[in-house]
């Protein structure tokens, strides 16, 4: 049982190890980065409702400006409309509509085309690629300030980054996409202020897609340092941290930058946020699929909240993958739960079978130890009937060996000699020997003659009072079932005659059921004790 026992926690613990492998990440994950995130995603309501009290308040103070006053008015819908851009795609899009109307109403250029500009980063943002792309074509002939036209490279340059996420690398129109994108990069490039962060962080991102990733890594690593942790260039860093690593090899590090640049999307409410679906996707290849789940859940939500469609589209991509294998995992987890119940179920029975034996065999060990007491108490009583009957001969001896002495001091010669004639002191030791011996005997096989009885005809039992000795007939089959089966060393002992022992064992066969087998039946006696 113990065999069968060990085999069950054997098989137990091979499952158990084989499920802790089929859930080891292939690559050691970022521990800390990953609590710092989780913290994030459960404090996110915290940080949405931050934002909300920030664009309150801002919503306030345009109500208090009054209606002709056209420049504050549209400064404020601006500024309302930049805090909606990363949080709610439809309402940026309606401030900055807002914002145009005022802008058109000033007759200011700079301002419409600042209005404009600042529409077509929502209708990108939101997929609408089709006005976005008119506006886009529109506004990149007119002329305007060096920073206006900064703004407007950066948002065609993230129009085409959106259109190109939308196409197959093999498709017709990726060539088509690329193009225009590259267009509006190299442009913005040219641009930008050699000591601008974002001049920094787009040359980063050109050093890696030519290779060079230490350098890249350089500068990102520098601009990281700079920027604080929550600003939405910090989480493009990062994210081109990750890239850099990724194509380096180093996937630890890769997962630690999305990481990083996740947490800084939730703390700044993007909801447009590219990092966290991509760790989701990393982790179900890791096979950390419950994290996974629940990071691609929570980009798809963010999503959808902010309007940002064009993410939405891109996310619902790895929705159906990672929601199956998260389903998998439950089915997995629930058979594999079977599986333990079952386990633990027989060996739980084999326990109780195992119990079951070991009381038994301490029954045994205890029943074999009150026959052992019950054996040694005999045995005491038989040494003690034994030296008692030893003491018995030498206490006739020495009164027999004091009479002869007296009978020859006095010349009683013939008297002594008339005395051992006639028997009396044979007779004397014989039946304390006999009673010595019939109580040793009834200790040791106390059902003797009950048991003897079962052996004869009915109408031939014997009875035997308590407290007499056994009949002569009963004392030598006594012998027989000591093993002392000779009729003619019974005779010896007994002192009678070998025909008379004959004479006796003969009658008793003749009293038994079944003659043939009469001796073997009375050696079998108390064989169970």
């Amino acid at each position: 049982m113990r065999q069968i026992a060990f085999i069950i926690l054997c098989v137990c613990l091979a499952t158990a190890a084989n499920v802790y492998a089929d859930y080891m990440p292939k690559v050691k994950l970022p521990a800390a980065e990953l609590r710092m995130l989780d913290d994030a995603l459960a404090n996110s309501k915290k940080y949405d409702k931050a934002k909300l009290v920030v664009i309150d308040s801002m919503q306030k103070e345009l109500s208090q400006v009054p209606t002709k006053n056209l420049l504050k008015r549209w400064q404020l819908n601006m500024a309302i409309g930049d805090q909606y851009r990363v949080f709610s795609t439809d309402s940026a899009y309606s401030y900055y509509q807002k914002s145009l109307v005022l802008a058109e109403s000033t007759c200011i250029d700079s301002l419409i085309l600042h209005s404009k500009i600042a529409r077509l980063n929502a209708l990108s943002a939101a997929g609408i690629f089709t006005e976005a792309v008119l506006s886009l074509d529109s506004l990149k002939h007119y002329p305007m300030s060096l920073s206006l036209r900064i703004e407007l490279m950066k948002s065609g340059r993230q129009l085409y980054s959106y259109m190109l996420s939308y196409v197959n690398d093999h498709s017709q129109y990726y060539q088509k996409y690329y193009r225009e994108y590259k267009q509006y990069d190299d442009s913005l490039i040219n641009l930008l202020p050699r000591n601008s962060s974002y001049y920094r962080f787009i040359y980063a991102e050109h050093l890696i897609q030519e290779g060079k990733y230490k350098d890249a890594k350089a500068i990102l690593e520098k601009l990281l340092g700079e920027l604080p942790d929550y600003s939405n260039l910090y989480g493009m860093c990062a994210y081109q941290m990750a890239d850099a690593f990724y194509n380096q090899g180093d996937e630890a590090q890769y997962a630690r930058y999305l990481a990083l640049s996740a947490i800084c999307d939730i703390k700044g409410s993007v909801k447009e946020t590219l990092s966290l679906p991509t760790l989701a996707q990393w982790l179900y290849e890791q096979g950390e699929v419950d994290r996974a789940y629940n990071y691609i859940n929570a980009s798809l939500r963010d999503a959808m909240t902010g309007n940002a469609r064009m993410r939405a589209v891109a996310i619902a991509r790895f929705v159906p993958m990672i929601d199956n294998a998260y389903r998998q995992k439950i089915n997995s987890s629930r058979d594999e739960l079977m599986i333990y119940f079952m386990l633990v179920t027989v060996l739980l029975l084999a326990s109780a079978v195992l119990f079951f034996f070991l009381l038994r065999h301490i029954k045994r060990l205890r029943d074999a130890q009150r026959k052992l007491a019950a054996t040694s108490k005999v045995q005491d009583n038989y040494i003690g009937n034994f030296l008692g009957l030893c003491s018995s001969y030498a206490d006739k001896l020495e009164s027999m060996s004091k009479l002869v002495s007296r009978k020859i001091a006095a010349g009683q010669t013939d008297e002594l000699l008339k005395l051992i004639k006639s028997g009396k002191f044979t007779e004397e030791q014989n039946d304390d020997f006999y009673k010595i011996f019939d109580n040793a005997f009834l200790d040791l096989y106390p059902d003797f003659v009950d048991e003897i009885n079962k052996l004869l005809r009915e109408e031939e039992q014997m009875t035997v009072k308590k407290g007499a000795g056994l009949p002569t007939e009963l004392r030598i089959y006594a012998f027989v079932r000591l093993g002392v089966e000779e009729s003619t060393r019974i005779s010896q002992i007994l002192h009678y005659s070998v025909s008379t022992i004959y004479t006796y064992r003969n009658r008793m066969r003749n009293k038994a059921i079944n003659r043939d087998t009469f001796d073997e039946d009375v050696m079998r006696i108390g064989r169970e004790f």
